[in-house]
C-alpha cells in the first residue's frame, strides 16, 4: 500500500514514479507490454529505458552521450559557472538534451563535489571543471583520518547545489528523460582529500584509520543520496572507480570500501530507485561490486578482470545488469563521426540484442571537444 502511494505521489508532483515501488512481476508487465508496442512503434524514453533495464528489447537501444560539461559549449556557460551554480549546470543539461537528444541523463557535475563539504579546498579554472588544490588537502597525515566528521549536507555548499540541481533536472524532464543522480563512492571522497596515491598506501598500511574517515564520510553520502531522491531522481549512480585493477585490489576493496558502498545502495533501493555503478577504471571488479550494491546498472570504460573478451562480458553479466558503456572516449576525441558510428553500431550488435545494453561512452564525453561526436552516437542509436 505503501508504494501504491509513494507511485501516486509521484505521478500527482508531475514526475515519473520509481521503478522500484512496482512489484516486479507488474514491472515485468510493463517492461513486455512497452517490447512488444516497440515492434510497432515509436517508445518513449522511459518505455525504453524501462523495458531495457528489464531485459526487454525495445524498438531500438538506449543512449546517452553524457555530454554533462561539454554541454556548456552550447550556451557558452563558463566552467566556474557550471561548477558553482545549480540553475547554470541545469541550463547545460537540457541544452544537452535538447541538442543531443538522448534517453537519460546523468548528473554528473564533476568529482569534487561531496570532498567540498568536508573542508577541501577546490580550485575552479576556466579551462576545465573544478578539481581539489592537493597542495593544501585535508589530510595531511594518517592522524587526520580520525578528525573527520559527518557534515550536514545544507551546510556543504556544493552539495546543497547539487541537490537544487536534481530537483530543477527533475521539474524540468518531467516524464520525458530519466534522471540520475550521482554519488561519488567514499574511498574516492576521500582520496580527493588526501590524494590517490597515498591513499592506496595508507589502504595497505593503516587500514583501519582509512575506515574510520570512511565511516563518517559515507554517514554524509547516505544522507546526500536521500536528498537525492527525495528529489525525485529515477536513479543515482555511485562511482567506485577504485574496485578496480587502477586502486585497490579485490579483496582489500570489499574490505575498504565494499561495506560503505553497500550502505549508499541500500538507501537507493529503500526509495525505489535504479541503482547504478559508474566505473571507469581498467580491469574493474563486476563481480565484487555486484555483491556489495546489487545494481541494476553498470557504467563501465573497459572489460572487468575476470572477461577476457566482450562475449565473456555478455556470457558472465549481461543477464545480471544492464551495461551502460563502452565507446572509447579517446576514439571520440579523434575519431570522425563516421569511425564513432561504426564503432557504436558493432557494440550495439554484440551487447542489445535483447535488451539489457544503454549506449553511452565508457566516461564522460571529452569536456573541450566540438560535440559531433556526441551526435554521431546519438545517430548511431536511431539507424
Amino acid at each position: 500500500m505503501n508504494k501504491l502511494k509513494s507511485i501516486a505521489r509521484d505521478i500527482k508532483a508531475g514526475r515519473p514514479p520509481a521503478l522500484g515501488d512496482f512489484p516486479p512481476f507488474l514491472l515485468d508487465m510493463l517492461a513486455s507490454g512497452a517490447s512488444f508496442r516497440g515492434k510497432f512503434s515509436r517508445l518513449t524514453n522511459l518505455e525504453r529505458l524501462t523495458a531495457t533495464i528489464r531485459h526487454k528489447s525495445a524498438d531500438r537501444v538506449p543512449v546517452t552521450p553524457l555530454a554533462n560539461a561539454a554541454a556548456r559549449q552550447i550556451l557558452g556557460i563558463s566552467f566556474p559557472e557550471y561548477s558553482q551554480s545549480a540553475e547554470k549546470a541545469a541550463d547545460c543539461f537540457c541544452a544537452g538534451i535538447e541538442f543531443l537528444g538522448g534517453d537519460m541523463v546523468v548528473l554528473m557535475v564533476d568529482l569534487s563535489v561531496e570532498a567540498e563539504g568536508f573542508g577541501q579546498k577546490i580550485l575552479y579554472p576556466l579551462d576545465s571543471t573544478a578539481r581539489p588544490d592537493y597542495d593544501r588537502p585535508v589530510v595531511k597525515s594518517v592522524d587526520d583520518y580520525e578528525k573527520i566528521r559527518p557534515v550536514k549536507v545544507r551546510d556543504a555548499k556544493r552539495m546543497s547545489q547539487f541537490v537544487r540541481l536534481c530537483e530543477i533536472m527533475v521539474a524540468r524532464s518531467g516524464f520525458s528523460t530519466m534522471v540520475a543522480g550521482f554519488v561519488f563512492g567514499p574511498l574516492g571522497v576521500l582520496s580527493m582529500m588526501r590524494g590517490a596515491e597515498r591513499l592506496f598506501k595508507d589502504c595497505v598500511l593503516y587500514p583501519q584509520k582509512v575506515m574510520k574517515a570512511l565511516e563518517a564520510i559515507t554517514e554524509t553520502l547516505c544522507e546526500f543520496t536521500q536528498a537525492q531522491c527525495d528529489a525525485g531522481v529515477g536513479a543515482v549512480a555511485i562511482d567506485t572507480l577504485f574496485a578496480s585493477r587502477n586502486g585497490l585490489s579485490k579483496e582489500l576493496w570489499e574490505k575498504i570500501e565494499g561495506p560503505f558502498a553497500r550502505e549508499i545502495a541500500k538507501v537507493i533501493k529503500k526509495n525505489g530507485r535504479v541503482t547504478g555503478i559508474h566505473n571507469c577504471g581498467h580491469g574493474i571488479y563486476f563481480d565484487a561490486q555486484i555483491r556489495s550494491m546489487e545494481p541494476e546498472l553498470i557504467s563501465f570504460a573497459h572489460l572487468p578482470d575476470d572477461c577476457e573478451t566482450e562475449q565473456d562480458l555478455v556470457t558472465r553479466y549481461g543477464s545480471a545488469v544492464t551495461l551502460v558503456g563502452y565507446v572509447p572516449t579517446p576514439l571520440l576525441m579523434t575519431g570522425t563521426p563516421q569511425e564513432v558510428m561504426d564503432e557504436c553500431r558493432r557494440e550495439i550488435d554484440v551487447f542489445g540484442k535483447n535488451g539489457g545494453f544503454v549506449l553511452a561512452p565508457g566516461c564522460e564525453y571529452p569536456q573541450n571537444i566540438p560535440l559531433v561526436n556526441a551526435l554521431a552516437m546519438v545517430k548511431a542509436a536511431m539507424m
